[in-house]
């Protein structure tokens, strides 16, 4: 413990205001009577509500005065507290902690009248001191009850603070799930890109040299080839699929849909292996069934033929069976029931359990003996999940499975089944085009050559190597069409088409196709909010090529949407920029959506405001200028917090008029 001479702590008291008229040697004898005491980082002095007994003077270091945790002053080293307590010795009204290590003089009150009790004048001078010194603790303690009476007031929104405290920790808990989400679909790009790439060159190169009339032995090594390039392929996109169904990203497009045309699809594409092992392919479309429906043909023939291709790799011998029967018809829906049934090595009721889990099979020797990922069941139960039916299940070994859903669909169009795009005769649609070919890959690149020589007659093709080059070529001669590969040294397929559309009438408008390893779906929306004109996927097939070429060449007519003068004076009157731009407003539009749908239930009026200060110059910009207002209302009020319970309507409106603008500007 420091030892304080009773002359250095006299000399100390005489300069406190409360002893500047006590004499000398009275000081000395307070001094020498005094305890010097030390206290340790966060060590209580004294505490609230304790009696009061002592004077305390601090020598060293800094305390604070405070209630519980909340702080009401700040004491240093020279200033004294409890000076009340000399002449009182009720409760004390606020705690005393070290703020670090403390050093202070402690004058019991004991001590204090056993040395001043005698001298009445000098007490009686100490007492107004004291006084003075308790209306102005008075004065603090009422200023503090007010501020304690105002932190009552508020207790509601500290409350509200606290569940917005837990928000954000939501939030960034959801932040860094998004972020381990990006960085999974990230590498799966990358994975596909690295797959896809040498798969294009197998598949490419299988295709061509089944266009020079190989020998019959040929022919089937060829065939066998393809299949398991095939295969490789549904793996991969399994993969895929099965990762953004875990994400929740996987969702169904509205569009026609053929049963009938389906089940066609799915019969040619099993046809080789159902030939191969000598296998009957019943199939069964009610003529009932409406000619077109509404849904999403690609995930419902994705469904078909992971059940019938299933089918077929299990049955050795006999047959195997689609079905696609009516049920019933209500009005605007019609209800279908799909049955794929085969007469195959069956399973147990132990294997039935977990026969639509991730990555299993039946055994280890089942995947040894047929092969597959055990991916294709679990993503058709998922997807026929979203269609709003349950894929059930019924088999027994030696005889057979059974696998049927049901679906409910609104009729579509009228009219007849489209033929497909790539009956359309190359010869009339597509001779004679000129072509820039960019790809980095000389495999590839000699792939796609050669496969474009065999499609289209009398066809040019330029190639570079990377971006510059194309843009260089792009910028110096003339194309019809543009196939740009998306990954490439020194620019990027991206940036080359940014700088493309950037060129002088009419080269700015050559339709750009990306060829691309990546079809992951963001991938693709990517591709064409860089003004790309649509996707041909690596490996890609002979019918894509063609689709996509005569897509980009000859679009079908659409009701131009009508841009704003300022976009029209910003995109220079460029259709392709223009509809880049309106592009760019549903993307922000529909997350705007998004945002005040979750904002609005529980109130957070924080959320709401951000979220209509960012669109409100998007309406202006578009000449949305109600939406502007009323976006310009609901920030006011809220920032004025006025209106507590018409912004809530007021948000409504809102996001009525934004769905409105969506729909308008995406046809």
């Amino acid at each position: 413990m420091q030892q304080i001479s009773p002359e250095t702590l006299a000399e100390k008291l005489s300069q406190m205001d409360l002893f500047q008229s006590v004499p000398e040697e009275m000081l000395l004898n307070l001094a020498s009577q005094s305890r010097i005491e030390k206290f340790y980082p966060d060590e209580a002095v004294f505490l609230k509500n304790d009696p009061g007994a002592s004077l305390y003077l601090i020598l060293k270091g800094t305390a604070r005065v405070h209630d519980e945790d909340y702080t009401v002053a700040k004491l240093s080293t020279g200033q004294c507290f409890g000076e009340v307590a000399l002449l009182d010795d009720s409760p004390r009204s606020m705690s005393i902690s070290a703020n670090e290590p403390l050093l202070v003089a402690r004058i019991d009150r004991d001590v204090f009248f056993g040395v001043l009790g005698e001298h009445p004048n000098v007490m009686q001078r100490i007492v107004i001191q004291l006084a003075s010194s308790l209306r102005r603790q008075t004065e603090q303690t009422l200023k503090h009850l007010r501020q304690r009476e105002e932190e009552l007031t508020i207790l509601v929104e500290q409350r509200t603070a606290e569940l917005q405290r837990q928000k954000e920790e939501a939030d960034r808990q959801r932040l860094r799930a998004e972020q381990s989400e990006r960085a999974e679909q990230q590498f799966l790009a990358n994975m596909s890109h690295e797959i896809r790439t040498p798969m294009n060159a197998v598949t490419g190169l299988t295709n061509i040299l089944l266009h020079k009339n190989p020998r019959e032995d040929q022919l089937k090594y060829l065939h066998h080839i393809r299949e398991a390039a095939d295969s490789l392929l549904i793996i991969l996109n399994d993969i895929l699929d099965i990762s953004k169904i875990q994400a929740g990203k996987l969702e169904l497009e509205r569009t026609d849909l053929h049963v009938a045309h389906i089940f066609e699809q799915v019969r040619s594409l099993l046809s080789f292996q159902t030939e191969e092992k000598g296998l009957v392919l019943n199939i069964h479309c009610d003529p009932r069934i409406p000619e077109t429906l509404n849904g999403d043909p690609v995930r419902l023939k994705q469904i078909v033929l992971n059940l019938t291709s299933n089918a077929v790799r299990f049955t050795e011998k006999g047959h195997v069976g689609m079905k696609a029967e009516l049920l019933e018809m209500h009005g605007q829906s019609c209800r279908i029931h799909f049955e794929v049934e085969d007469s195959g090595i069956g399973m147990s009721e132990e294997q039935l359990q977990f026969v639509f889990e991730n990555f299993r099979q039946a055994t280890s020797s089942t995947t040894r003996k047929y092969g597959g990922t055990g991916l294709g069941l679990s993503i058709s139960n998922e997807l026929v999940r979203l269609f709003g039916g349950t894929l059930k299940v019924a088999s027994k070994p030696g005889e057979g499975s059974r696998f049927w859903f049901d679906i409910a669909f609104e009729p579509g169009a009228t009219g007849s089944v489209e033929a497909p795009q790539n009956a359309i005769d190359p010869h009339q649609s597509l001779r004679g085009l000129r072509i820039l070919l960019a790809e980095d890959n000389l495999l590839n690149q000699m792939v796609a050559e050669e496969m474009l020589q065999l499609l289209l007659p009398e066809v040019t093709i330029v190639t570079a190597l990377n971006g510059k080059e194309a843009v260089d070529l792009a910028r110096d001669q003339t194309f019809d069409v543009i196939l740009m590969d998306v990954t490439m040294p020194e620019m990027d397929g991206l940036e080359a088409t940014t700088l493309i559309r950037q060129l002088p009438q009419p080269k700015c408008q050559t339709p750009v196709i990306a060829f691309t390893a990546s079809v992951t779906t963001k991938e693709v929306q990517r591709c064409l909010q860089h003004g790309m004109n649509g996707c041909i996927p690596k490996p890609f097939k002979e019918e894509e090529m063609i689709n996509a070429l005569y897509a980009a060449l000859y679009p079908e007519p659409s009701q131009p949407v009508a841009p704003s003068p300022f976009i029209e004076e910003l995109a220079g009157g460029n259709p392709e920029r223009i509809q880049r731009y309106l592009n760019l407003y549903i993307d922000s539009a529909q997350m705007g959506i998004t945002r005040l749908q979750k904002a609005l239930p529980g109130n957070d009026r924080e959320e709401i405001r951000k979220v209509v200060h960012t669109l409100k110059p998007n309406f202006r910009m578009f000449g949305l200028e109600d939406l502007a207002q009323q976006a310009e209302t609901i920030e006011k009020a809220i920032l004025d917090r006025q209106d507590e319970e018409g912004v809530p309507l007021l948000v409504e409106v809102l996001l009525e008029g934004l769905r409105e603008s969506v729909n308008k500007m995406s046809k």
